[in-house]
């Protein structure tokens, strides 16, 4: 398979993450929703790129549960860790990555960042529109990616695949 780009996004920022770094990766790579398909074919993973999004301060249970059934193989491959998060300074964006992610996977990852936030507020239910209109002061649906970061996840992706096929 190649790279395996895997995901959870409950309005949709974390999945546009994913298909974006798709289209800018080389080779064989397979995006998956872990939600919906939560299985891994891993002798057929050479490479994994794990994105999830903030909601009230966390990563879903999915995620969560996904990474703890998972960390041993995610260790086994180079690894790379993406948050889509509405925090606005940096001090809350390294503490929502220290909560999403186990210190032995972000010790073990190539690239750990905040990549971008987005509210789809097509996609919200009535509570959670509140909440973000309240709290990020969001009245509409916005998608605010950092390109340079993902930029920088692609090229550090590049780099590993041929640091990892120069030395098996």
């Amino acid at each position: 398979m190649g790279t395996l780009i895997a995901y959870s996004s409950r309005y949709g920022t974390s999945e546009k993450v994913a298909s974006l770094l798709a289209e800018r990766l080389s080779g064989d790579v397979h995006v998956q929703n872990i939600v919906e398909e939560p299985n891994v074919m891993w002798e057929t993973v050479d490479h994994v790129i794990v994105g999830s999004s903030i909601r009230m301060g966390t990563i879903q249970d999915e995620m969560k549960e996904w990474l703890t059934l998972h960390e041993a193989h995610l260790l086994e491959h180079p690894l790379a860790l993406y948050l889509c998060a509405g925090t606005p300074t940096e001090s809350e964006r390294i503490r929502e990555l220290e909560e999403a992610y186990r210190e032995s996977l972000r010790e073990h990852a190539y690239f750990v960042e905040v990549v971008g936030s987005g509210y789809d507020f097509e996609r919200m239910g009535f509570l959670d529109k509140a909440i973000v209109r309240m709290m990020a002061k969001q009245k509409e649906s916005s998608l605010q990616l950092d390109d340079a970061k993902l930029n920088q996840l692609v090229e550090a992706a590049h780099t590993s695949e041929r640091t990892r096929s120069e030395n098996p």
